[in-house]
């Protein structure tokens, strides 16, 4: 049996889950299913790793309307803080987080599409807050480090489409240690995040 990791980009995998849902968002449990459904038959589970940013929560002025928008009392902040907590608490999972940055406000796509057609006025739902999120990128690496450099486990199986971890994953195979990558069936993968990874496996949910 070989001793295994788990990393859950869980940006990437919340947005597939929920695809793979019919635009429901996953539950806590989901999430969990779909990381054990990774496994193979010759492989032991050591831990589930989560890498994501707590919602943002705080309060901003809305650029058009001046009314202070509270991203606390949103559904997407309840829904997503109970996911969390959900998980946190789980068997043999681990939860990393990063932060989230407030950029500012920005059109959305749509919006600026529609303007250039129409050459309507600006509305209130034209624009979105610009979020960003750090540190979840350099977590993913640190544990991918760590799991590899101390022979923790055999096999690490990451979840993600995200090229930004090519070089860990090099790493993590100079140490001795197999990747395993999971693309949840997206299109877009680069091929060098291919060329590093020990097999790429495909994992269907539900």
């Amino acid at each position: 049996m070989k001793k295994t990791a788990i990393l859950l980009d869980m940006g990437f995998v919340f947005l597939k889950l929920k695809h793979a849902l019919g635009k429901r968002q996953p539950t806590a449990i989901e999430i969990r299913q779909f990381a054990l459904k990774c496994l193979e038959k010759d492989e032991e589970i050591f831990r589930i790793y989560c890498y994501d940013c707590p919602p943002y929560g705080e309060k901003q002025t809305h650029p058009l309307n001046k009314k202070l928008v509270d991203f606390s009392t949103t559904p997407t902040f309840s829904s997503r803080t109970k996911i969390m907590n959900d998980l946190k608490i789980m068997d043999n999972i681990a939860f990393r987080s990063g932060e989230l940055s407030f950029d500012g406000w920005v059109l959305s796509q749509k919006a600026v599409k529609n303007i250039l057609k129409t050459n309507r006025a600006f509305v209130d739902d034209d624009f979105m807050p610009d979020i960003k999120q750090k540190g979840v990128d350099m977590k993913i690496g640190l544990d991918v480090a760590w799991l590899s450099s101390k022979s923790i486990v055999e096999r690490i199986i990451l979840v993600t489409a995200d090229s930004d971890f090519v070089p860990p994953m090099k790493f993590a195979r100079r140490e001795g240690v197999q990747v395993v990558l999971v693309t949840m069936g997206h299109m877009l993968v680069k091929n060098e995040l291919k060329e590093h990874a020990d097999e790429l496996r495909s994992v269907t949910f539900p």
